[in-house]
């Protein structure tokens, strides 16, 4: 009986100390006292997780716990060591590097000839981070990034996803390519659900999978605009769907900003030239506002002198828009065809200039 229980114990400390994470490193040529750090690199509020200062022989060894594999940022930092030359305005010898790396509570190790050697991309020739599966699915997905000259990321992701399907990573970039809506076709949205098959190392991503596989269905490329509820600079309520229907026959620009929004409000002098290059009956532009607060927004309005018709989200459209869309935050631009459907989610200006072109010349 006694073996029994002294059995049953050991298998409950492994499996107690396997709820941790060590990251373990012993470098040439870094130097006592360089601050080594873990920053979560996917949840922003959440900062950093656990942090060591490197001992004389260049060890060092980060520990903590986290709740499900997650992408990270390892990095480093001698800001202590030369302290009295970053109070004089001197950062001639800062060193900091930023590293990649999917930690999940397992042991994992630095594997590296030299300091100098140690970057910001998450595996070299000369550099890599190993241990648990996901860093291993992660460091597999970063050197098919290497080995390929193309630069379309998407079909790369694809590619992994296809020969990984139960995989964290896979997830990852799922969740990616879902993330703002308008920007998958039916197809590829179906290609992720029928591919991704489950993910025993972390159930909570694939139930955000699920999640966000299911709205994308509702705003894939071609489909009618998802509707919000808005007012008129009047305080008359209105929907988007019906603003969106009344410019049928011409191209539409949705632009979604705000008043307290520098990089949508810096953007605006560039959608006035578009809007000034093509007729009325060809491309119109409409702004949808998610401010708060009813005076920003005409203040904003006001100064930015946009000459096309504006519109602010309700509450309840604002709260819409975030889930519906997928997004954290704007600008956020959408052009929609002069049949209602919704051709592409442009990611900033330079991209909104490209896709008028080529729909409308010059």
């Amino acid at each position: 009986m006694k073996l029994l229980f002294y059995l049953f114990l050991t298998a409950c400390c492994a499996s107690c100390a396997q709820q941790a994470f060590t990251i373990h490193g012993r470098v040439p040529g870094l130097q006592a006292g360089v601050v080594i750090g873990l920053l979560d690199a996917e949840d922003q509020t959440v900062g950093e997780i656990a942090v060591d200062t490197v001992k004389a022989d260049g060890e060092f060894f980060i520990t903590g716990k986290i709740s499900h594999p997650t992408l990270c940022t390892l990095t480093t930092n001698n800001l202590d060591l030369i302290a009295d030359e970053v109070a004089a305005g001197n950062y001639d010898h800062v060193r900091w590097t930023y590293t990649p790396v999917f930690v999940d509570n397992v042991e994992m190790e630095v594997h590296v000839a030299r300091y100098d050697l140690m970057g910001d991309e998450p595996i070299t020739d000369d550099f890599c981070i190993t241990g648990g599966e996901a860093q291993a699915d992660f460091n597999e997905y970063n050197q098919l990034l290497k080995a390929s000259d193309s630069p379309d990321l998407k079909a790369l992701a694809q590619t992994f996803i296809q020969g990984h399907p139960t995989s964290v990573v896979s997830l990852m970039l799922a969740n990616r390519m879902l993330h703002n809506a308008y920007n998958l076709t039916k197809e590829e949205i179906a290609f992720l659900e029928q591919t991704i098959t489950g993910c025993p190392l972390d159930t909570a991503r694939y139930t955000e999978f699920r999640h966000r596989a299911a709205l994308a269905r509702q705003t894939a490329v071609d489909s009618s605009i998802s509707d919000l509820d808005m007012t008129t600079p009047s305080g008359e309520p209105c929907s988007l769907s019906d603003v969106v229907e009344s410019y049928k026959g011409r191209y539409l620009l949705v632009d979604f900003w705000a008043s307290w929004c520098g990089i949508c409000r810096a953007g605006t002098p560039h959608l006035k030239e578009y809007y000034a290059q093509y007729p009325r009956e060809q491309f119109d532009i409409i702004s949808v506002s998610t401010d708060e607060k009813p005076a920003a927004w005409h203040t904003a309005m006001e100064k930015d002198a946009m000459p096309w018709a504006q519109y602010c989200l309700t509450p309840q459209g604002a709260k819409d828009f975030y889930e519906k869309y997928q997004t954290i935050g704007v600008p956020y631009y959408l052009i929609v065809s002069p049949e209602g459907k919704v051709l592409c989610n442009p990611g900033g200006i330079e991209a909104i200039q490209a896709k008028l072109k080529e729909l409308l010349g010059q």
